[in-house]
């Protein structure tokens, strides 16, 4: 209800989320470790300070901290505090969406965004983006792929640099693919139109989290172009394509198009991965000659 200071550094202390964030140091007394932070920094853990269910009844937002601070610093979470993550998640509701969507993107930009998984087992996605569970609950039953939509996404997210649109749009690229698959009479699935499905969920799903017009539009264009296999590799194929999907924005196609295909089936890779390359390698040169991509 009320923050309440106090002159002790020791209460002070235990007021802090993690051990790791629970040390001080003066040069009188030196370093202040009166939670083992120390220690938890050279195990390399995530842990509370004192009970983690007083800890996250405190500040739920610590919840979803206690994730990102796992990615930013590929650090273990501690099996007490895991647990209490996933009793406490549902609380996640009651925090705004403009300090969730910081901690998110904090995780995502991180040394380790497929960190995002443990985001999924403790139920956290559960309250902040269950379209993510129907992910991790799809299968793809299909040549191209090895994995379910989810773990498909997982394995994508270290493919592409550490940008936040960009790791925003490779999040979302197939989360439209739960509502528009179907299986044919081979067994096989298909996930027909999913782009543009994807890219109307990205819009409501980055609108409910607060994000700002520009990322918003930027993300669900990437994620409508993200499977555009028209180009052809050749000049006048590249041009159309920088053409169809927009000059501003077909860099960022071509790094979500890499990440997307290194999370396939890896027996499938080759083919694909060398004629991205030949339309990297032509578009690279149709900006040297700078040739014209529209009729303006």
């Amino acid at each position: 209800d009320k923050v309440i200071f106090t002159p002790s550094l020791l209460e002070d202390l235990k007021r802090r989320d993690f051990t790791l964030n629970a040390m001080a140091y003066n040069q009188k007394d030196g370093l202040v470790d009166a939670f083992d932070g120390l220690g938890d920094l050279k195990r390399g853990r995530i842990r509370c300070v004192g009970d983690p269910r007083e800890r996250f009844t405190e500040d739920a937002l610590r919840i979803l901290r206690a994730v990102r601070f796992s990615a930013q610093l590929d650090f273990a979470i501690e099996e007490k505090t895991k647990e209490a993550l996933s009793e406490f998640a549902p609380n996640l509701r009651k925090v705004s969406a403009e300090r969730i969507q910081t901690e998110l993107v904090k995780l995502l930009v991180s040394p380790h965004p497929e960190t995002f998984r443990v985001v999924w087992e403790t139920g956290i996605s559960a309250v902040i983006l269950p379209e993510f569970d129907a992910c991790m609950e799809t299968p793809q039953q299909n040549p191209h792929h090895c994995w379910s939509v989810g773990e498909h996404t997982l394995h994508a997210l270290p493919f592409v640099e550490a940008d936040r649109t960009l790791r925003l749009a490779v999040l979302l690229h197939d989360i439209g693919k739960p509502l528009v698959r179907t299986r044919d009479e081979q067994g096989i699935d298909h996930f027909y139109r999913n782009g543009e499905k994807g890219a109307e969920l990205a819009i409501m799903i980055l609108r409910r989290l607060k994000f700002d017009n520009d990322t918003r539009k930027k993300t669900a264009r990437l994620v409508q172009v993200h499977d555009d296999l028209q180009a052809e590799a050749t000049e006048r194929g590249v041009r159309r394509a920088v053409h169809r999907i927009g000059a501003d924005i077909f860099p960022d196609y071509l790094k979500v198009r890499r990440a997307d295909i290194l999370a396939q089936n890896p027996a499938l890779q080759e083919k694909k991965l060398k004629n991205l390359e030949e339309i990297e390698g032509l578009y690279q040169k149709i900006l040297r000659q700078q040739d014209c991509l529209t009729l303006k």
